[in-house]
């Protein structure tokens, strides 16, 4: 039997569509499997039902658009991180900018993404139908197998009041004789983590003043002006590989 690990055409189905020994595709990915990849009745493929869970499966039956596999082999919680990890990241103007920053969330490791809202927030709605395709997209993309928790915006006031004690809060700053290094914030025995993403202008000095009373630190980049995007991408990828180490 092939290993997980062999590079297969990897599909979603959500767990409702998994029994224990069978996965019905739902009716898109039967018709990129048949009409787009050409698959048939005896290939091997790989599905994540995005609830931690991913299957090894060979297709036995190809008709229309219907697709049923069985399932040889499953795995659980395959390229998740050992801690959860929460990204905020304010909406911006642009949707593509947004859509890119989705898709890098995923393949970083996080569990959680909310859409921040902040004083300087010019952008109070997204897409949510299209945010959850390039979640599942990227999902498949990225080797994982559990799908973030896509929340509606939310108040920083409210994303502050939530955080739990045993989280590490981190807030992107640019003041870098007040913010701290990644490594060394991170080295703290915590239970999770949870960044904080400004929009364009930057949080507010009462924004960060409220985050430092709720205990987040501030954490510095570079010293170069980035986009909220950039911001992101670049903590997540620092996050995502300390978090990922054994302590």
């Amino acid at each position: 039997m092939a290993s997980l690990n062999t590079p297969k055409h990897r599909f979603f189905a959500p767990p409702e569509q998994c029994t224990p020994d069978h996965v019905v595709l739902p009716m898109d990915e039967a018709r990129h499997a048949i009409k787009v990849m050409r698959l048939g009745v005896g290939d091997e493929i790989v599905v994540v039902d995005g609830a931690g869970s991913t299957f090894h499966v060979e297709l036995e039956t190809l008709a229309g658009k219907r697709a049923v596999g069985r399932i040889l082999s499953r795995t659980s919680d395959a390229g998740e991180p050992k801690q959860p990890i929460h990204a905020s990241m304010a909406l911006v103007k642009n949707a593509s900018r947004w859509e890119v920053f989705l898709e890098k969330a995923v393949e970083l490791g996080c569990t959680r993404i909310t859409p921040l809202l902040t004083q300087r927030t010019l952008k109070v709605r997204f897409n949510r139908r299209r945010s959850q395709a390039i979640l599942v997209a990227a999902l498949k993309q990225s080797g994982r197998s559990r799908l973030p928790v896509l929340d509606e915006p939310t108040k920083i006031r409210q994303i502050l009041k939530d955080k739990d004690d045993d989280t590490v809060g981190l807030i992107c700053h640019e003041a870098s004789s007040e913010s701290g290094s990644l490594s060394t914030v991170l080295s703290q025995a915590h239970s999770g983590v949870s960044l904080l993403v400004g929009p364009e202008g930057g949080f507010t000095e009462e924004e960060v003043s409220l985050a430092d009373d709720a205990g987040y630190n501030r954490i510095w980049l570079g010293a170069r002006r980035l986009r909220a995007e950039t911001a992101a991408i670049a903590a997540l990828a620092v996050i995502s590989q300390l978090v990922d180490v054994e302590k």
